[in-house]
């Protein structure tokens, strides 16, 4: 539609003349999931090679990996870059492309063998066996230990920190799997008795030197040193999300251990509950959905609360571990779907109608997130001008960090740069958010998308 503006906004869009026609569009919103890198739903170690279809599985948005240091250095100095390459290719290869998600790990079960390379039990690092001498278990504090550790996390924070397309690194290293406890170890005393802060403290440290440019996610068993490293800067990650009976009937993580650990946490740093202003908040779900239907008989009430719960907390990303949805759930998951994570739609945008040669172009947007999480890569808003043969015209990038977009309304002004002259006629006004290389990436809540990826949202004409 056109309309006629007043004084203030019109020296914003055409400081050379007192009055202009102007056209202000309102671009129809969609509803509905969105598919985006770095939310949603998590493809988890590529599927487990079997993942199931959409009708069964909502689309994902990131590649979610974790890799033992025994894969990843089988012989010393050497590193197994093509393991982690694979999972960024894996990513890539999808539609939409994906982002990936780390976690580097030395310890998995009992049962399960050594998870540090030989070579490094043999040069004597400090550690103990289990009783049946089949794994080893490092001692976090020991300086060879440390030292190794550091080497191996900087190695491939020199290789990947900072990639367009690595969602997050995922604060790993302590206790089984990465997960800052060892309570699958019998024989172990409970790992935050064993160290101090200090030592496990460590631990985050490397991370935030190995990987200082890509956002860094915590999980919350962490203790004190959850606290401290969402203090630096990290989210944080919730496992086992939405056991309410899966251990046992009278104890679960939603009620018994989440609140008290994120009290914990808000009492030592009082900036945690915004930490998902600046890093990701990440869950990874108790056993599977399938058995939240037949094993533990999860109401669709207990289902609906759970996923609130995600979203009161500002989650971007879900795993559930590439296994099928029920479709008595569906409803639910892809509701939270539309919420999770970010969510950009243009709600309007207002331009001169007409386009003198030589000026700028005084483009005037109003954008919402509606999702509940900003982006957490920089990419880049970006306009383009299409002429009628389909050829870029003139293009520019917005200075704008949407980092900063947080959920609610956003003004955007921006002069688009335009050539000396163009030839009379008609041209397109597109818009996109792209990476580094220029191509668009993110899903609006708009339609107009084309074939590109670009959404087409206006026209004008050169005269």
């Amino acid at each position: 539609m056109k309309s006629q503006w007043g004084s203030a906004l019109l020296c914003l869009l055409c400081p050379l003349a007192a009055m202009a026609e102007l056209t202000t569009v309102t671009p129809k919103a969609v509803n509905g999931p969105l598919t985006n890198p770095g939310m949603g739903v998590a493809s988890f170690h590529q599927g487990y090679g079997e993942t199931p279809g959409l009708a069964d599985y909502p689309n994902t948005g990131f590649e979610y990996e974790r890799f033992y240091w025994r894969e990843l250095e089988p012989v010393e100095g050497r590193y197994n870059f093509a393991l982690v390459d694979d999972a960024f290719k894996y990513a890539a290869a999808h539609r939409p492309a994906m982002n990936v998600g780390l976690r580097f790990m030395a310890l998995a079960e009992p049962e399960s063998g050594s998870q540090i390379p030989d070579w490094l039990i043999k040069k004597g690092v400090k550690g103990k066996w289990t009783p049946d001498h089949k794994t080893f278990i490092p001692d976090l504090d020991d300086p060879l230990f440390i030292a190794y550790s550091q080497r191996l996390l900087n190695a491939f924070g020199k290789r990947y920190d900072g990639n367009q397309n690595l969602a997050f690194v995922d604060i790993g290293m302590v206790g089984s799997w990465g997960e800052w406890h060892n309570s699958n170890f019998p024989t172990l005393k409970p790992l935050l008795e064993r160290y101090t802060t200090a030592q496990l403290d460590r631990y985050v440290d490397m991370h935030f030197a190995a990987f200082p440019v890509t956002p860094k996610i915590m999980l919350m068993s962490g203790g004190q040193s959850l606290a401290n490293a969402v203090a630096r800067g990290a989210g944080w990650r919730a496992d086992c999300w939405g056991d309410l009976r899966v251990f046992s009937n009278d104890w679960n993580h939603m009620a018994d251990d989440y609140p008290q650990r994120l009290l914990a946490a808000q009492k030592s740093y009082s900036g945690l509950n915004d930490a998902w202003k600046r890093s990701p908040v990440s869950l990874e779900i108790c056993s599977y959905m399938l058995d939240w239907k037949n094993l533990f008989h999860y109401t669709r009430a207990e289902v609906q609360g759970i996923f609130d719960w995600a979203v009161k907390h500002h989650a971007s990303t879900i795993n559930l571990k590439s296994r099928t949805v029920p479709s008595e759930y569906r409803p639910i998951v892809d509701d939270a779907l539309t919420r999770l994570g970010y969510r950009f739609r243009l709600a309007s945008l207002s331009h001169e109608s007409v386009w003198e040669n030589g000026r700028s172009l005084a483009l005037i947007g109003t954008w919402y997130n509606d999702g509940v999480a900003p982006i957490y890569l920089p990419y880049t808003l970006s306009f383009r001008i299409i002429n009628d043969a389909n050829n870029v015209v003139a293009q520019g990038n917005s200075p704008e960090d949407i980092r900063c977009w947080l959920p609610g309304q956003h003004q955007l002004n921006y002069q688009l740069p335009m050539p000396g002259a163009l030839p009379r006629g008609k041209y397109a006004i597109e818009v996109a958010i792209v990476d580094k290389s220029g191509a668009a990436r993110i899903n609006f809540a708009n339609e107009g998308k084309q074939s590109s990826g670009w959404y087409r949202v206006s026209s004008i004409t050169a005269r």
